[in-house]
């Protein structure tokens, strides 16, 4: 059930898809919703302070303050309609310490929300999704850049290889798959790291003992494993793709596996992920 929600507000209203997709989440849930606002502190090195520094440092703080007001107003704005109770956060911080923060503040909720990285260049929120997903410890959902539909959850596509990854995926997102009218259980054959002919028999009847019916279906591999789910996507237009979260490195868990960051960088749907 999810009752507590957390989202990182974006700050820059051209590229906030995500705050009218959390509150109507939280309307559709009846679910209190905490809204952050970081406020970055900014980047400045010199040797001396002078009055023209401690002038640019007072600028950049008012910004940063508007910013995260802006943000926060447009929180309360889209929460109007939903009838549901909401707070926020302006948090100040510099960039390098916003997403171990942003991971630590959303294990005390149900479900953290936050946005897509651009495409076409690394950010800020490229790193929060991937703090978010190894260490708030629950699933995250991440709202494409590209998004323009409000919440909806008719259409699931889980993505199943038996893994612990996945399995955590579809227990964070049975609040969403008990209300789906459409559920595809995608396997995909053929591919070196997932399970041979996995065809989700197990998870089918797991799932239908709490009343989730969905329909197997099983893709061979095409090229990569990456452009295999996002071709099926584009086909299938779910509302929400459902899938485990992985990591692989001798030096540091936070760097995603190659299906899972380009997905993550390459999806146009809402994407529910877990580690």
């Amino acid at each position: 059930m999810i009752k507590d929600i957390i989202v990182n507000l974006p700050l820059r209203p051209t590229r906030d898809r995500t705050t009218a997709y959390a509150a109507t989440l939280a309307g559709h849930f009846g679910a209190h919703i905490t809204g952050v606002a970081f406020m970055y502190w900014p980047y400045f090195a010199c040797v001396q302070m002078g009055a023209a520094e401690a002038r640019f440092i007072e600028e950049q703080d008012a910004a940063a303050k508007i910013a995260a007001d802006d943000a926060v107003e447009r929180l309360s704005f889209e929460i109007r309609r939903e009838g549901v109770s909401w707070n926020a956060h302006q948090i100040m911080v510099s960039e390098d310490e916003a997403p171990s923060r942003f991971a630590e503040l959303a294990r005390a909720f149900d479900l953290a929300i936050v946005t897509q990285g651009e495409p076409t260049a690394a950010t800020i929120d490229d790193l929060i999704v991937e703090t978010a997903l190894f260490h708030c410890g629950h699933p995250i959902l991440v709202v494409p850049y590209i998004q323009t539909s409000r919440f909806k959850s008719d259409r699931v596509v889980v993505l199943w290889d038996g893994s612990a990854q996945a399995t955590r995926a579809i227990g964070g997102a049975m609040p969403f798959l008990q209300r789906a009218r459409k559920i595809l259980l995608v396997s995909i054959t053929d591919e070196e790291d997932l399970r041979k002919e996995l065809n989700g028999v197990d998870m089918i009847t797991h799932l239908s003992r709490h009343g989730v019916k969905v329909e197997p279906v099983q893709l061979h591999l095409t090229g990569d494993i990456t452009s295999t789910i996002l071709n099926y996507v584009a086909d299938t237009s779910p509302d929400l793709l459902v899938m485990g979260g992985y990591g692989h490195s001798r030096f540091s868990e936070l760097v995603l596996g190659g299906a899972t960051r380009g997905i993550s960088k390459s999806m146009t749907v809402p994407t529910l992920m877990a580690h």
